[in-house]
């Protein structure tokens, strides 16, 4: 037992100003008289000797300093002794007497010093809310005020009087947590005038809220009124297995599996934690199938030291195996170099080459079916053994949770993916489709004669229709093939040339003069079926004569190993203009099929449509929205222009960033918008033969004739295709039909998007459609300092 000054300031407490705190032992010589009066078992006796000591000192019952408490040692012990167990460990206890609502000790056991003060081995100490997002403030103030409560007003409060601070051990490496409670009984508080009446449920639910005004509270009950005089006991109970297992469960309740590499990490520290060993590492393998087989994926087992590459044998097919066989069977397996049996030496191997000492392997159940398995390995020898692994049953609870919870995040995945990728059934039209599976098996279960399923169709929606092309691909990509084809060519025909002069083959000629005749028939491009015939006559005649005179004739290895490296498809020289152009296509394609994708996932919470996007060169895109849709949900022309404004302003976005990408082209590819304006609605149906959505009947069928034809469209009496880069063209037949949008364009250029030179043309007849008209307007790729409104939300991003 120490007697010394201790101040906790410095570890992140507060001292509360305006508050007068007074060291004294009467509040507890009054506690314990009033003990004395109702016990009745044989610690009455024990009680009165303690009084007794207390009150013969006369001193003991005034109002003390802290310098005079240094004094009274006995005394506290005598408090030590009556509120902790007599077979408490001195050495072992954490435990201290403060000033009453002031973090300052004036005495504790040398336990408690050590860990405040810090030894070597103490790198730093930092504290942990009880509520992250209360302030350190908060927490303080509310633990005053229910002081005051309880001992004035008689009304106890549950608004918490606990803090748990975390100590890093600089030895282990390893936080340990421990819980601070402060045992106000032997603290009094003195009212200095008259209390004011106040509702006190009110109180409370007010002061647990973050943004309660502590300074209207004070106001109506002020500090100033009251005296604290006593002794605050202070209690460190270790709280590390239990704070490591919550780590866990607050990642497991947040209902992620392991798709988030910082929650992995996080889980892997806390098991440590709980271990209380940094030499020990964990991997967690979720149960994941795909056709009942299993498999792995990044995410699961990155943190796996069997599926590290540089561990696997064979591609991971040994390990794939054993794994099967675990999984079929599952139990605890502890594994050393002792090990035997077959299975074993497999793993064993593994284990070696990844230098592992000490190896477990735990399956974790989830409702009593495998959710994965649990492994647990050391790089140093004597760190695993059975009584170290049983420190994890706590948490294998919760581990189960979020390997059940990773199970369940990798199947929706699958799900989704083959429901965008693969079919039609996209979550605002799946409620149909499910409609019609349960009719059909409803009316088949009861009829002894099978009914086909219904049709699949939504009556009266609203189309809208865009389309983001790349210009001249077609013409950049001919004349790369071309340039690649005359490199090749230029490089095979002096290949012949020196086969011919060395083997003397007179059926290399006819090989130049047919090289020759292609060569000669490039001029700057060359058409894809031309293409074909020449990697036709290339892959066919050529490469296998090559291949045979490279394998039979050593002396010819030199001269045709350069042609073959140079021919190699994905790092030759012969193939790198169309390298360089599908690279810039590639580029291009994923930035405007992350635009789209942002704009179906944003504007899909806002009112449920059907979306589907095809890919082109560029993309186009189809959008069905309306009550049929969604039914539940009352539909209004809002949603509608809404969509139209967002799908206007996404394109212009659209051609920003792509824009911005021709620096970084090789090929300097331009993006194209167009957009298809349908005022009318229109009716769908599900092919079920294509898989896909398609207009009905024939007034509705004009409008995909129409999307079609225009993307090629000329301006009436010119050459000039209405589609050009920079610009936004938007065809429609009926003035009627674009005067919403016209709106919407000078919405735009006031913000800056759009620049302010509309025009208005009319279009060429095109075949079975005439009379269609357009507006074009150019985009302002220049980014600038403006800032353009979300259509949606009315949020702001960079312009």
């Amino acid at each position: 037992m120490q007697t010394k000054l201790l101040d906790l300031t410095k570890w992140q407490a507060v001292r509360m100003e305006g508050i007068e705190n007074v060291l004294s032992f009467d509040p507890l010589i009054q506690y314990l008289k009033e003990r004395i009066r109702r016990e009745t078992t044989i610690k009455k006796h024990f009680f009165e000797f303690v009084l007794n000591k207390l009150l013969a000192n006369p001193h003991l019952k005034e109002e003390l300093t802290v310098d005079e408490m240094g004094h009274f040692q006995d005394a506290l012990e005598l408090v030590y002794c009556l509120v902790e167990p007599a077979f408490a460990e001195e050495e072992k206890t954490i435990w201290a007497i403060s000033v009453p609502l002031d973090p300052l000790v004036i005495c504790g056991t040398d336990a408690f010093y050590e860990m405040m003060q810090g030894g070597n081995d103490l790198m730093h100490r930092s504290v942990i809310q009880p509520t992250q997002d209360k302030s350190v403030v908060q927490t303080r103030m509310e633990f005053v005020y229910s002081v005051i409560f309880e001992k004035l007003y008689n009304q106890k409060i549950p608004i918490g009087n606990d803090v748990s601070y975390a100590l890093s051990f600089l030895e282990k490496g390893l936080p340990r947590y421990f819980r601070i409670n402060i045992d106000t009984r032997f603290i009094e508080v003195v009212a200095r005038g008259p209390l004011p009446p106040l509702n006190l449920i009110e109180w409370a639910k007010d002061i647990r809220g973050e943004d309660y005004d502590w300074s209207q509270g004070i106001k109506q009950l002020p500090l100033s009124l009251f005296k604290f005089r006593g002794l605050a006991i202070i209690t460190v109970t270790d709280i590390t297995q239990e704070q490591a297992v919550d780590n866990i469960k607050a990642i497991a309740l947040s209902r992620h599996g392991f798709a988030l590499k910082e929650d992995t990490q996080q889980v892997i520290h806390s098991l440590k934690v709980l271990m209380g060993s940094p030499e020990t590492e964990f991997g967690l393998l979720p149960n994941l199938r795909v056709n009942d087989k299993l498999v792995f994926t990044l995410e699961s087992g990155n943190n796996s030291i069997l599926l590290q590459p540089n561990h696997c044998i064979d591609n991971g097919k040994s390990f794939q195996k054993l794994a099967e066989e675990y999984l079929n069977h599952p139990k605890p397996v502890l594994i050393d170099d002792t090990a035997q049996g077959e299975d074993a030496r497999q793993l064993l191997q593994f284990l070696n080459m990844a230098g592992i000492q000490a190896y477990a392997l735990f399956p974790i159940f989830h409702s009593n079916e495998v959710a994965g398995v649990l492994e647990i390995y050391s790089y140093k020898k004597g760190v695993l053994n059975l009584q170290s692994l049983v420190k994890l049953k706590d948490a294998l609870p919760v581990i189960a949770q979020l390997l059940k919870n990773s199970i369940d995040e990798f199947n929706n995945h699958l799900d989704n993916i083959v429901k965008d990728k693969f079919t039609a059934l996209q979550p605002a039209v799946q409620w149909k489709f499910n409609e019609a599976a349960w009719n059909y098996l409803r009316e088949n279960r009861l009829s002894n004669q099978k009914r086909p399923i219904e049709k699949i169709s939504f009556k009266s929606v609203f189309p809208l229709y865009g389309a983001i092309d790349i210009r001249n691909s077609t013409i950049a990509r001919n004349k790369a093939m071309a340039a690649d084809a005359a490199f090749q060519l230029e490089l095979l025909i002096r290949l012949l040339e020196r086969i011919r002069q060395q083997t003397g083959l007179v059926l290399v000629d006819d090989m130049i003069v047919k090289c020759n005749k292609w060569l000669s028939g490039i001029h700057g491009d060359i058409r894809d079926s031309e293409y074909g015939k020449l990697n036709e006559f290339l892959d066919n005649k050529i490469a296998p004569f090559l291949q045979d005179l490279n394998e039979k004739d050593s002396t010819l290895q030199p001269l045709i190993r350069p042609y073959l490296e140079e021919t190699e498809a994905s790092t030759g020289k012969a193939l790198n203009n169309i390298r360089v152009f599908d690279n810039a296509l590639k580029i291009l394609n994923n930035t405007i099929n992350s635009s789209l994708e942002q704009f179906n996932n944003e504007l899909q919470t806002f009112y449920p449509y059907y979306f589907e996007k095809f890919r082109t060169d560029g993309f186009e895109f189809d959008i069905y929205v309306g009550q049929d849709i969604a039914p539940q949900r009352p539909f209004s022309r809002y949603y509608l222009q809404n969509l139209r404004l967002r799908q206007l302003q996404v394109m212009a976005e659209i051609a920003r960033e792509t824009h911005a990408l021709l620096p970084k082209l090789e090929i300097p590819l331009q993006t194209t918008q167009l957009i298809y304006i349908r005022s009318a609605p229109i009716d769908i149906v599900f092919r079920q033969d294509e898989h896909k959505f398609d207009v009905e009947g024939s007034y509705n069928i004009r409008y995909q004739v129409i999307k079609k034809r225009i993307d090629k469209v000329r301006i009436l009496g010119s050459e000039e295709r209405l589609t050009q880069p920079g610009k936004i063209a938007l065809v429609y037949l009926n003035e009627s039909e674009v005067r919403e949008y016209r709106d919407y364009i000078a919405y735009l250029q006031e913000e800056g998007l759009l620049l302010n030179d509309l025009e208005a043309v009319e279009l060429e007849e095109l075949q079975g459609v005439t009379g269609l008209r357009a507006l074009r307007v150019s985009i302002n790729v220049e980014k600038t300092d403006e800032v353009v409104p979300d259509a949606l939300t009315g949020a702001t991003k960079e312009a």
